[in-house]
């Protein structure tokens, strides 16, 4: 067994050697605490600024799909909207044609 403070020739010394190392065991764990402390925070830190991009990464994908729709919309208008042009320009054509061959005629 090690040598303890009541068997020692000189008990103040011994005294304050074990205080010195308790002090030092204490401040030893106290800094690993607060390492683990900080390297905690910086994991949480961490998983929030994760969780946010997957989140800010999810609403741009609606955000895409919404716009990609819209967009498929305006393509189908504007091909409607071709067609009925097609449509007008033959129905003018066939109407100047017609008065073309009654001006002939006349």
């Amino acid at each position: 067994m090690g040598m303890t403070i009541f068997d020692s020739r000189d008990p103040a010394i011994r005294a304050g050697l074990e205080l010195g190392l308790l002090t030092t065991s204490i401040v030893a764990s106290m800094a690993d605490a607060a390492a683990a402390g900080r390297q905690a925070a910086e994991e949480r830190k961490e998983r929030r600024a994760a969780y946010k991009y997957a989140c800010e990464l999810n609403d741009a994908r609606g955000r895409a799909d919404e716009l990609g729709r819209v967009a498929i919309r305006a393509v189908r208008h504007v091909a409607s909207l071709e067609a009925h042009v097609r449509r007008l320009e033959a129905a003018l054509k066939q109407r100047q044609d017609h008065i073309d061959r009654m001006r002939n005629a006349g």
